[in-house]
């Protein structure tokens, strides 16, 4: 998976922007708006709301996105990834993926596949008080 060059970046931005603004504009709607001429001009109270207005509807956003990364962080899971892998899809560390997501069934199944039976040759075996092989 690769990274976004900064001109993806620049036009996501862009994107993300327009969203935004349409948004807000849906947010700040009123019955004032209507009754105002083409040729009017904005006040600065006015310009301040339609700031004010594209923030919350960025905030909504921001909060949905962080859901949709979630959920598909959960979905990405069930079909085999691990943390390692779920930290390099956001650009971070196995260890900040397990911070950021650590209820997810991973845990768990990995968990399951890391123990060693007792008895086995390893740190498990020897430090954790299991008797060692047969005959030993």
């Amino acid at each position: 998976m690769r990274h976004l060059t900064p001109e993806e970046r620049q036009e996501l931005g862009r994107e993300l922007n327009t969203v935004a603004a349409n948004w807000a504009r849906r947010l700040q709607a009123s019955d004032m708006d209507a009754l105002r001429r083409p040729d009017h001009e904005r006040s600065y109270t006015e310009r301040m709301r339609a700031h004010l207005a594209r923030m919350a509807a960025g905030e909504q956003m921001r909060r949905l996105l962080a859901d949709l990364v979630s959920a598909s962080a959960e979905e990405a899971v069930q079909c085999g990834a691990g943390y390692p892998e779920l930290g390099a899809a956001v650009g971070a560390s196995r260890q900040a993926a397990r911070k950021r997501w650590p209820n997810l069934s991973i845990s768990r199944r990995r968990a399951n596949e890391w123990k060693q039976p007792p008895g086995s040759i390893g740190w498990a075996g020897s430090h954790l008080g299991y008797p060692g092989p047969p005959g030993t």
